[in-house]
């Protein structure tokens, strides 16, 4: 592992906030399985623990409940072809069925996406580039991770389902949650 690999905690500005740096990174063994982003989810053994407090807080991980709409954050572009924010934004965005979604005419959704899939975002607002890998929340419990699109707004995004029983079991087989 580099020792340039490192988080960020504890800022809602991009490049400020505790260094700390990644001493593990655990791949899900299924991942790319069924689809090119199948199971895209790791897990990140840090060097040293978390410091919890006003600003860094853990989040459960949802029990597979969740509303008709999600709460995304990222650093990443607010437009297409924009550029990386500084300061995080969120947005709330509305859950497409997967049904809805896999009549997407594009070759990675077009009838391929799988049963650990999830779909979110329009026109109205949507996670864009650079927002791969952030958390989508509903009730306050972690229900996805963002995992990819084509543009921003122009297709929903697809989110990897962490309440996916394949999923939950193996997050708990490394951290115990």
């Amino acid at each position: 592992m580099l020792l340039s690999d490192f988080i960020r905690t504890g800022s809602k500005y991009r490049l400020k906030g505790r260094k700390i740096y990644i001493k593990s990174r655990f791949i899900h063994p299924l991942y790319r399985q069924e689809h090119f982003f199948d199971y895209d989810v790791q897990l990140l053994e840090l060097e040293e623990r978390l410091k919890f407090g006003r600003t860094v807080s853990a989040i459960a991980i949802s029990d597979g409940s969740c509303g008709d709409d999600v709460f995304v954050n990222g650093w990443g572009f607010s437009k297409e072809k924009g550029h990386y924010e500084d300061i995080l934004k969120q947005v709330n965005i509305q859950i497409v069925s997967l049904n809805e979604c896999q009549k997407v005419p594009n070759f990675w959704y077009n009838h391929t996406l799988t049963p650990r899939m999830f779909c979110a975002g329009d026109s109205e607002g949507d996670a864009c580039q650079g927002d791969s890998g952030g958390g989508a929340v509903s009730y306050r419990h972690l229900v996805g991770i963002s995992s990819f699109g084509f543009g921003c707004g122009r297709m929903p995004g697809v989110y990897i389902n962490v309440s996916s029983p394949n999923i939950r079991l193996w997050i708990r087989r490394y951290t115990g949650i």
